[in-house]
This record gives C-alpha cells, structure tokens and sequence, in this order.
C-alpha cells in the first residue's frame, strides 16, 4: 500500500510539472543571421562512401556521410568576426531524387559578443536550390529550449589558391524560447 501512495504522489508531482511546463509562455521570436565559410576537402570530409553510385540529376551517390565544422563569420569576407561554428553531418538520401538531396544535422555552436550556447538544426537540404529550411529543435545556454526554423541559401563558390572550392552560405535563424 505504501509503494502505491509514492507512484500516485510521483504521478501527480510530474502531472503538475508537465502542466507547468504546457502553460508556459514563449519568448518573442529573436533573429540570428550569419554566414558559413566551407571549404570542401578541408573542413567537409567524407566520412563513409557513397552505397551506390549518383543517379541521373544528382551529384553524390545514395547513403555517402559527411562531416563537417563550418566556420560562422558576420558577413560574407571570411576574415570577417568569428562567431562561432557548425559542426554537424550530412546523409546522401537522393535515392530516386532529381537533385542531390541530404539530410542534415547541425550544432551551430556560438560564442559571440557575449552570447553563449548551441542550436540544434535539423532537416533536409536540397544545396542547389536557391534556399532550404532547416528545424531549430533546441539548444543549450543562451539557447535553451529553443523552437523556431532556420533558412539558408547560397552566396558564393570560389576557387581558392589550393585549388579547393569555397561556399559562402547565409543564414537567417528565427526563434523563440519556450
């Protein structure tokens, strides 16, 4: 009988909690925007093959992983301020396809004027249409519990002297805290 009064006082106590919680409020939506620095072959690597080759449209072949961590600058000039990075992977899922699509999951770690902390994105990336829309599905520090959507598109795509190719992507990010 004692073991039964603790589950219901439990049950209740994280009842209330969750109600709590449900009725909590969000914040104003807040904007972050920024702009990634990619270098593909130095900060954007192949971490498992392609499971089958590229099919008509795409680029990559079906179920390749990359890893990555993007420099995030505050304007497009790559010697601009650092604000952080994003570090995340990318799957290769264009299995029927007309475009290379990825699914994609980032930490977009910030450490910038003052402000601290990581967003969670996910979703799936088409990088050759002219924009794509990611989740925001949390965070930590300044970002705790955030919930909103993030929307990039292409800038630039520029060899460097090394040969390498370098994409400059922007970053609108709208959010809220709840």
């Amino acid at each position: 009988m004692a073991l039964f009064k603790l589950v219901v006082a439990v049950m209740v106590v994280a009842w209330s909690v969750g109600a709590e919680a449900r009725g909590r409020s969000c914040s104003d939506t807040k904007h972050l925007s920024f702009y990634l620095q990619q270098e593909i072959g130095l900060n954007e690597l192949i971490m498992v093959a392609a499971a089958r080759p590229p099919v008509n449209g795409t680029a990559t072949g079906f179920g390749m992983q990359m890893v990555y961590e993007f420099i995030m600058t505050q304007t497009e000039d790559p010697n601009s301020a650092v604000m952080g990075y994003v570090r995340g992977t990318a799957l290769a899922v264009n299995n029927t396809a007309a475009a290379t699509v990825f699914v994609v999951n980032n930490v977009v770690h910030m450490d910038f004027n003052g402000v601290q902390g990581t967003l969670s994105q996910q979703g799936e990336g088409v990088f050759t249409d002219s924009s794509w829309e990611f989740s925001i599905v949390g965070g930590t520090g300044a970002f705790r519990m955030a919930r909103g959507y993030s929307v990039g598109k292409p800038i630039s795509g520029t060899r460097t002297p090394s040969g390498r190719f370098h994409v400059v992507t922007y970053y609108d990010a709208y959010y809220s805290i709840c």
